[in-house]
């Protein structure tokens, strides 16, 4: 008795072809990251203070945790994760004042692709403490997965 398995090549094949897409470089994560970033930015009413859909935020950083809701569950989908959760741990150390009342904070996480680090990312929250609304987007910048992560100052 011979048996058949002509239905397996296909398959096979399909799943091969599947496993060896090419991984996103590091620009193209940043890219779809503030893409992201803008459609969530799309769904805030203009004073920046809450949604189209009625949610209100208390300080800037609900206005964050809005922006970021989601994305990793999209990313995930195409097999995109976090070594921490995105856009990282909050470290007080990594806030800088700018002019005109303005703060930044760095988050770093590493984003990795089936398991695979593909890309260091720092995310600056641009924020101010006597305001909810942020005075510009967070801005996604994506390092190549060695790239150090600066130490921040004591």
């Amino acid at each position: 008795m011979t048996l058949r398995f002509s239905w397996l090549a296909p398959s096979l094949l399909s799943t091969s072809v599947m496993d060896h897409r090419p991984s996103p470089t590091p620009e193209d994560l940043s890219r779809t990251i503030e893409d992201y970033f803008a459609e969530r930015r799309a769904e805030l009413l203009p004073s920046g203070e809450q949604t189209k859909d009625g949610r209100r935020f208390s300080w800037c950083g609900d206005v964050l945790e809005f922006l970021t809701e989601g994305l990793a569950e999209r990313l995930a989908a195409k097999g995109i994760t976090f070594s921490k959760s995105f856009p990282g741990p909050f470290r007080l150390m990594d806030e800088e004042q700018l002019a005109g009342g303005n703060h930044v904070r760095r988050f770093w996480t590493m984003a990795l692709n089936h398991g695979c680090p593909i890309a260091r990312l720092c995310t600056y929250f641009f924020h101010r403490h006597d305001q909810v609304p942020l005075p510009q987007p967070p801005h996604v910048v994506a390092y190549p997965p060695d790239h150090p992560v600066p130490e921040a100052p004591e």
